[in-house]
């Protein structure tokens, strides 16, 4: 891909994979000016002012966090304000165009500043934000950062991030300030694309699209899309612009139906900017996106004028084309992908790098990892207390590796932490609503974040009005209240966690069911119960073995193992025992993939070396559950 960006910057490639814009964009990855504030005093004496740049006495490899070893600093004492600093030129073939700044995710909370003035704002560490710089540029452009990430605060959703200064027990490093990639991009300043979301109808071979639009339509203006199969087109439409921002003038608008007594109904419409429209694929062109056959539809959109051919903006993008759905079983409801019976085979992954923490390296790194899933047999993931960057999950898209979509909980129950909870998940549901990769949302886990929930009612009331928040926002999807227990009647999925030794499970859906009664915590909250939901075990195993002997303080849930073969048949017996009650237990999540500093209970390395030959428990693998 054509772009402008420096040679040998880290994360080269472009952020948004299932939304690009190829030849239009800098890439702002690199060194950056650095600078700790612990006494808080950049506001006050205006570090962001341009010509104070002798307040960065430090230098950092942006994407990569202070506390990681690719960031060239390396610190994991705290520090809670830290301060960022980059100039950047516009070429000047882009001096007539809209300029955008993104941010891919930047932890915690931020002031943005160009050129001595302030041009916006952003809470929330997981997931990213875009501003409209155009009218504070000039040349050369200061761009500074101000990044507050609380150290100790347990009402931001922090996730595995440590609120102490040394690591321990299930708890790893913090990860302060810019960890995705930063880039500019310039568009058209009188039509864009701004969003896109899209929903696949399997049954009807339909797909429905949803767009923002920005500018103000016109007769002449159009939006063309082309849907791709291997490189051959094989839907194409175009939908005329003229009632974009007009009002009354929408074309087969929706209005209500019941009878308005004190209102006129014109006072009730859509978003004049966003509209749908369904494009049909050809019945003999219909391929399913499944896990061994990860089927992707590429295609593009175009805003262009019709009697000139002047072309305003084109994204391209992908999609797949599959269903995931709950449907009756025996004494239960079934979990089926396109209408088939789905086992799901996952294993826990908490995105952490040994030397750059929650970044990923390189592109080459996620695809390792994700390789690493399918090399033990197993199918899909569950991306653990972390929202994960958009290219992990392009590349599962892409492998066919199923995910359950998680974020970061809070350790404190408040107001405070709920809506930060819900700001940052509804807005990782909206960017990552397309991939097909994701099967399953995950808001909490284990009750965190909603401690105490089996003695206060209105903590179990906030689970379930998660549970409504999602389905209002993606109905296509399954979702699971609290991961592991405290679940409410508001559920999809029965998820336990499970660490002991295999003769413990229960033998039959009705042990299951029964000790559901005597188990604590209690997998539900009064006056939940058991109504038949499909039953995972979304935690299991969790053996240790210090396959290096070089990790201090080292453990595994599943206690400690002597050697590779013993770790190998420790978990192929607990893996044989899930499969003895694959009728009623519809899958499992090992505990984990790779270890995480202290913690040994991955079947790789923290380093990604298999403790034993992944294709020794895939063929073992390959011959059970179905």
């Amino acid at each position: 891909m054509e772009n402008l960006r420096e040679a040998n910057i880290p994360r080269p490639e472009y952020p948004r994979p299932q939304f690009v814009r190829e030849g239009n964009w800098i890439n702002l990855n690199g060194e950056w000016d650095f600078s700790f504030d612990d006494a808080d005093i950049g506001l006050k004496e205006r570090w962001y002012k341009k010509e104070n740049s002798k307040n960065f006495d430090r230098k950092i490899m942006v994407p990569f966090c202070f506390q990681s070893k690719l960031s060239g600093i390396e610190d994991n004492s705290f520090h809670d304000i830290i301060w960022y600093r980059r100039v950047f030129d516009i070429p000047k073939k882009f001096n007539d165009k809209k300029v955008l700044l993104h941010f891919g995710a930047v932890d915690y909370r931020c002031l943005i500043y160009l050129n001595g003035e302030c041009v916006g704002s952003h809470e929330g560490g997981f997931v990213g934000f875009s501003l409209n710089i155009t009218q504070f540029l000039e040349g050369p452009n200061v761009l500074v950062v101000r990044v507050e990430d609380p150290s100790e605060d347990l009402e931001i959703p922090r996730g595995k991030q440590f609120w102490k200064t040394e690591i321990e027990t299930i708890f790893y490093p913090r990860v302060s300030g810019i960890w995705q990639t930063v880039w500019v991009e310039f568009l058209s300043p009188d039509f864009s694309i701004d969003n896109v979301k899209i929903t696949p109808d399997i049954e009807k071979s339909e797909v429905i699209f949803e767009v923002n639009i920005e500018g103000q339509g016109f007769p002449k203006l159009s939006l063309g899309i082309n849907i791709l199969s291997g490189n051959q087109s094989i839907a194409q439409d175009s939908i005329n612009l003229d009632f974009i921002g007009k009002i009354g003038s929408r074309k087969n608008k929706k209005v209500l139906k019941e009878k308005i007594e004190l209102f006129s109904k014109k006072m009730f419409y859509d978003n004049l900017f966003r509209f749908r429209f369904m494009v049909k694929i050809p019945e003999d062109q219909l391929v399913l996106w499944d896990i061994n056959s990860p089927y992707l539809y590429d295609f593009s959109l175009k805003i262009q004028n019709d009697e000139t051919g002047e072309i305003y903006d084109e994204i391209s993008s992908y999609f797949g084309m599959r269903k995931i759905s709950l449907g009756d079983g025996n004494n239960q409801k079934r979990i089926f992908l396109n209408d088939k019976p789905l086992y799901q085979k996952l294993f826990l992954v908490q995105g952490y790098w040994p030397d750059s923490l929650y970044t990923p390296p390189s592109d080459e790194h996620i695809k390792r990892d994700i390789q690493f899933v399918i090399d033990f047999g197993f199918n899909g993931l569950r991306t653990h207390q972390k929202t994960f960057d958009p290219r992990f999950l392009y590349w599962c898209d892409k492998m066919g590796v199923l995910v359950w979509g998680e974020i970061g909980n809070c350790y404190r129950f408040s107001v405070k932490s709920q809506l930060r909870l819900i700001n940052e998940f509804v807005a990782e549901i909206e960017r990552d609503y397309n991939h097909p990769s994701i099967i399953a949302w995950v808001p909490l886990n284990e009750g965190w974040g909603v401690s105490g929930a089996e003695k206060d009612p209105k903590r179990g009331y906030y689970t379930s009005s998660l549970y409504f928040l999602i389905k209002s926002i993606d109905s296509t999807r399954l979702i699971i209240d609290d991961d592991g227990w405290w679940h409410t009647e508001h559920n999809d999925i029965c998820t336990r966690h499970f660490y002991s030794t295999s003769d413990l499970l229960p033998a039959t859906l009705d042990e299951e069911i029964s000790s559901h009664k005597t188990s604590a915590p209690k997998p539900y909250l009064k006056p939940s119960e058991y109504k038949g939901e499909p039953i995972i075990y979304s935690e299991i195993g969790g053996f240790g073995f210090d396959f290096k002997e070089d990790i201090s303080k080292k453990w595994g849930y599943g206690g400690l193992i002597e050697d590779p073969e013993e770790l190998f048949e420790r978990v192929l017996t607990l893996l044989k025992e899930f499969d003895v009650r694959k009728e009623w237990i519809q899958g499992f999540c090992y505990t984990e993939l790779y270890d995480q500093f202290q913690e040994i209970n991955g079947l790789l390395t923290f380093d990604r070396e298999p403790k034993f030959p992944p294709k020794k428990l895939k063929e073992k693998l390959d011959a059970m559950f179905y």
